[in-house]
């Protein structure tokens, strides 16, 4: 469990910092969070600024393709599918960096929304169901609840340290991308994050590699993650 945990903390990073980098580049568009862009995007459709607003949908298409790809190969190649995943997810990280040299923003993150789309999946697998995901409303929402139930002596304060752990990583991602984006540029930027995520793919294989247990489980009929 506390391997899964620092995996999931490492992804957090991840995940603050890629938003950062499309926070900055992208004139306020939140990479990961789709709450936000879905009210930027009915803001833009409302103006009739229809170039903008397809450029949000087309993120959200992005993301859903990476979850769908991801899903999709770990269905069919149980075995070996969490390699193909974490060496897919590299890959697209490198095209990100190949795309900075030469392309506009906008392209460079094609690539980048499917990465995050299957590193949710990859998070899923290893068995964080909410920690170390770009979904840090539920996040915050879930440090209430953890208050509320170690109040009523229902919980421990273990549950805060991870949730505050994962909220904080989050923020430093995006600290250290903001940094580092405005003292160099973008390549440099994705080149250190694409080290970042290397790093930890290993260290997932690693452990699966190890551990075949280290995976959840899958209910073919239900389609849906068990830890």
């Amino acid at each position: 469990m506390e391997n899964k945990i620092k995996i999931a903390y490492v992804f957090s990073f991840i995940y603050g910092y890629i938003n950062s980098l499309g926070f900055i580049i992208m004139n306020g568009l939140f990479f990961t969070f789709m709450s936000g862009n879905s009210v930027r995007l009915g803001v833009h459709i409302g103006e009739l600024k229809l170039e903008t607003g397809f450029r949000y949908f087309s993120l959200f298409f992005f993301l859903i393709f990476g979850a769908f790809i991801g899903d999709l190969i770990f269905s069919y190649y149980r075995k070996t599918g969490l390699l193909i995943l974490l060496v897919l997810e590299l890959f697209l990280f490198i095209a990100s960096v190949l795309f900075s040299l030469k392309q506009n923003a906008w392209i460079v993150f094609i690539p980048l929304g499917i990465a995050m789309g299957i590193q949710n999946i990859v998070n899923l697998l290893v068995g964080n169901s909410l920690i170390g995901r770009s979904f840090i409303s539920g996040i915050v929402f879930n440090l209430g609840i953890a208050f509320s139930r170690i109040l009523q002596k229902k919980s421990e304060w273990g549950i805060i340290r991870i949730y505050l752990n994962t909220w904080l990583l989050f923020i430093l991602g995006a600290v250290l991308g903001t940094i580092i984006l405005e003292n160099t540029n973008l390549c440099i930027s994705l080149i250190l994050i694409t080290a970042v995520y290397t790093y930890v793919a290993v260290i997932i294989f690693r452990i699966w590699k190890s551990d075949k247990r280290f995976l959840v489980k899958m209910k073919k009929n239900k389609g849906k993650c068990v830890v």
